[in-house]
């Protein structure tokens, strides 16, 4: 288990009611199977689409696109940052 600092942006905060909060978790399934079981089916919803629908959802951890990866085989290390965020378009 590594400490992480999971960071949520746009509508994802506002859905979870946070803008940042610390966990503990091995990796970013476990992030995201937590993230639905603290703040419920609002969030469940967002989620759903991770990992396999990266236009759905974004993830960077430690500032680099982890979206459309095998979040069961992305191992988290301490102190390791997760943002989260909804697809950003526009020109």
């Amino acid at each position: 288990m590594a400490r992480v600092k999971i960071r949520m942006y746009a509508t994802v905060r506002e859905v979870a009611g946070a803008s940042e909060i610390d966990l503990e978790a091995a990796s970013l399934a476990e992030v995201v199977d937590l993230l639905e079981r603290r703040y419920g089916s609002p969030l469940k919803e967002m989620l759903k689409g991770f990992p396999s629908d990266p236009e759905r959802l974004v993830v960077l951890v430690n500032g680099r696109n982890e979206s459309g990866r095998d979040a069961r085989a992305f191992k988290l290390r301490e102190g390791d940052e997760i943002s989260v965020f909804p697809p950003i378009s526009g020109g």
